[in-house]
């Protein structure tokens, strides 16, 4: 018997996208170590308002720059243990937040949710996300016919068309992705 059919939706107006998590606690003074997923870690420190689940805002100030990560205080934070309850708290912005994509370029936030295609019009599935195991980004599409996760090369030779308009990406076939999910 097959499972419930998996719904991922994305809202075409503004969204909350997750910018950062705090990973640890830095030292004595309440300061915490931040994991950045923005193209630049001091970004973090840009955005209008960062918020956690439930909507608490965070304002932080950044006292380090890592490659990946930094640490930062946040106001109204001092001491160790108070810094130590904030630990894996994810931090958000809206979408509105972020500047408009270049040619050619997508915001991963911006197609999760978009149907997959076949260029030949046959619905493949749902784009689930977008990972990157060191060769490339790859999209993660859930597969309606066999309701298992297929991996996609995600470049123009495979994912010739993205649009977001219309809430779909086109994928060129490829014969051993198509015959795993049969």
């Amino acid at each position: 018997m097959k499972g419930p059919k998996m719904s991922i939706q994305r809202a075409k107006n503004d969204y909350d996208i997750c910018v950062g998590v705090i990973t640890s606690v830095n030292g004595v003074k309440g300061y915490v170590k931040i994991r950045s997923f923005t193209d630049n870690p001091k970004d973090l420190a840009n955005f209008k308002k960062l918020f956690d689940e439930s909507n608490k805002e965070y304002q932080i100030n950044i006292i380090t720059l890592k490659k990946d990560y930094i640490i930062a205080g946040i106001e109204g934070i001092a001491s160790r243990n108070d810094a130590e309850k904030l630990r894996n708290t994810r931090l958000y912005i809206k979408r509105s937040e972020l500047p408009s994509a270049g040619s050619n370029e997508f915001y991963h936030a911006d197609l999760m949710g978009l149907d997959a295609k076949l260029k030949n019009g046959t619905n493949f599935g749902v784009v689930k996300g977008v990972v990157n195991f060191g060769a490339g980004d790859i999209l993660e599409i859930y597969d309606l016919n066999s309701e298992k996760t297929i991996y996609y090369p995600f470049t123009k030779q495979f994912v010739p068309e993205i649009n977001l308009d219309k809430r779909h990406i086109l994928l060129e076939p490829l014969e051993e992705v198509l015959a795993a999910s049969e």
